[in-house]
């Protein structure tokens, strides 16, 4: 799912540097201009993050998933977007127990 330390597909979004790298995945999936300060640009790579930050979106939103890093100190977030995608995935393969079936399976171990 990560592709280099914490952040999904890369994490080298643009965060609108003059056109140079481009929108993240994010703001790509969106359709939106990528700002300065963008704060999805560190996490999803213009490349493969669309694709996963579409799961997120789907699942919990962009908006609340923006709301919810911007209470959690820049130090934490990496694991944050890594956890949130995780569940956000888990959940559309298994609509019914998400990441909790992989829980259980693991008990089961």
């Amino acid at each position: 799912m990560s592709s280099s330390s914490h952040s999904i597909g890369g994490g080298r979004g643009g965060g609108g540097i003059a056109g140079v790298l481009g929108p993240c995945g994010a703001c790509k999936f969106l359709r939106r201009k990528c700002v300065v300060g963008c704060i999805f640009a560190p996490f999803f790579d213009p490349e493969q993050g669309s694709s996963v930050f579409a799961s997120v979106h789907k699942v919990f939103g962009a908006s609340n998933f923006s709301k919810l890093l911007r209470h959690i100190p820049p130090h934490r977030r990496p694991d944050a977007v890594v956890t949130v995608c995780f569940e956000a995935q888990a959940r559309l393969r298994d609509p019914v127990y998400g990441c909790v079936s992989h829980i259980f399976s693991y008990q089961q171990q």
